[in-house]
């Protein structure tokens, strides 16, 4: 059922199945215990008579006789006045109340009620001589030598009409009982979960234009509280994502205008006219530099792109050897290094088994040896090194470069930022960005020393395993 899946049709249907169970049991409970009262009362009623007609026996002159002179008055001489009695001394009938008529009319022939087997008693539940409900005691006994049965019955037609009667005025209060708390217990759903309402409609005004809403912590609902902030929380990471997405566009389309914009202008200078073979090699090789820097942003750029998307998970995390990720970093910068008289050492001849994603280690490690080379002085030193402590492994990439100020240390991870040291250099501005994703991507950090003038060290620290 459709409505079923809402929290209102859940809340009413259990609130509702509650309270109708609870009012029938209740119904049928005090129904019971009506119906046994009345009963408990007329059986009371028999008991008593019972006791007096067997008190009225007596042994005179060898016989038993019992005084009916006592008895025939009254509610028992009325022919079929629901008052019966009789009572029969081994087997044959002693004596009869006249409201029989006939004294031969079975006073137990209905199904018993109840027994009790010490006093010899039975109650039966059966139809009198005028074709009304009667309760009949039984009681066998013996005395003066003889066995006696005693009868007594009393009539329960009006006990049966007002036991039906409380039935029916009883069931019509269970109905209108149900009925007015359904009608309540609607009205208390609705208004217990206007809030939430409300909460959604908020929710549903907040788009991709208005990041900066922000929901009412305090409601009047403390349950909504919690979901409140969580939203508030999601919603901040998303605007810091959407922000740094703006702001990743905006910084690209920055970066590559330049370049795109010195392209143009050196062919646009060229077709101007005819130029020399020295010329034209010469804008050729300013073009191809300009091209290959803006080859690297685009990797960098793709490089952003997948590690936004969730390129490191533990599903893509494998054992990796740590010696061979440095030794291909190193393969690859090698010309660079050489280009700038820059040695690169490594101190670590030990291999390291981790898990994590060997491309991406990879690169990060580039990144950071390839930075230690560009900004490094002529005929510069570069230490790359790495060991294994409590569980961790520390990699550590030394240089005797320029250095970084205390001031752009901060954000020297951040997107496109360059410091006004190497602000002229060929770098992207993303590398260490991208190494800073790498490295969290593993579960890992990282931090940076430096001196101005004398060198930095990187250091980074990732887990063994990633569970």
């Amino acid at each position: 059922m459709i409505w079923l899946r809402s929290i209102k049709g859940r809340l009413f249907a259990w609130s509702f199945s509650f309270i109708v169970t609870l009012l029938l049991s209740l119904g049928v409970f005090l129904y019971h215990e009506v119906e046994q009262i009345l009963l408990e009362s007329v059986d009371q009623s028999l008991h008593s008579k019972e006791q007096l007609i067997t008190g009225l026996l007596h042994e005179e002159n060898n016989n038993i006789e019992i005084e009916l002179s006592e008895i025939m008055l009254g509610e028992y001489s009325l022919p079929r006045s629901g008052h019966y009695y009789k009572v029969l001394m081994n087997g044959l009938l002693l004596a009869a109340s006249p409201s029989m008529v006939e004294g031969d009319f079975d006073l137990a022939s209905g199904n018993i009620a109840s027994s009790d087997a010490e006093k010899n008693e039975k109650i039966y539940m059966a139809i009198g001589p005028d074709r009304e409900p009667i309760r009949t005691l039984h009681h066998s006994f013996s005395t003066y030598g003889q066995s006696f049965d005693i009868f007594v019955a009393e009539s329960i037609r009006e006990y049966v009409e007002m036991i039906h009667t409380y039935r029916n005025i009883l069931m019509i209060v269970i109905l209108a009982s149900i009925l007015i708390v359904c009608l309540m217990n609607r009205w208390i759903i609705i208004r217990s979960l206007l809030p939430l309402d409300i909460f959604t409609a908020s929710i549903s005004r907040i788009t991709h234009r208005s990041l900066d809403n922000r929901l009412v912590v305090r409601t009047e609902v403390q349950e909504l509280d919690g979901l409140a902030e969580s939203f508030n929380d999601m919603l901040d990471r998303l605007q810091s994502a959407f922000e740094s997405e703006r702001r990743l566009v905006s910084d690209a389309s920055h970066e590559l205008k330049t370049p795109v914009s010195v392209i143009k202008a050196h062919c646009d200078v060229l077709l101007l006219k005819d130029r020399s073979k020295e010329e034209y090699r010469e804008a050729l090789v300013t073009i191809q530099d300009v091209s290959a820097n803006m080859g690297r942003l685009i990797n960098d750029l793709l490089s952003l792109a997948r590690l936004d998307a969730g390129a490191l998970s533990a599903s893509t995390l494998r054992d990796v050897s740590l010696k061979v990720c440095v030794d291909n970093a190193l393969r690859l910068v090698q010309p660079l290094a050489e280009q700038r008289t820059v040695s690169v050492n490594v101190s670590s001849l030990k291999d390291i088994v981790l898990q994590g994603d060997g491309e991406r280690l990879t690169e990060a490690l580039l990144n950071l040896i390839e930075n230690a080379v560009r900004y490094n002085k002529e005929n510069g030193v570069v230490d790359v090194s790495y060991m294994q402590k409590n569980g961790t492994v520390h990699v550590m990439v030394s240089d005797t470069g320029i250095g970084i100020a205390e001031e752009d240390r901060n954000r020297i991870f951040d997107r496109f930022y360059r410091s006004d040291a190497v602000r002229n250099s060929d770098g992207t501005g993303l590398g260490l960005n991208i190494v800073k994703l790498i490295v969290e991507g593993h579960h890992g950090t990282i931090m940076v020393d430096s001196i101005v003038g004398e060198g930095s060290r990187f250091t980074i620290t990732l887990p063994l395993s990633v569970s």
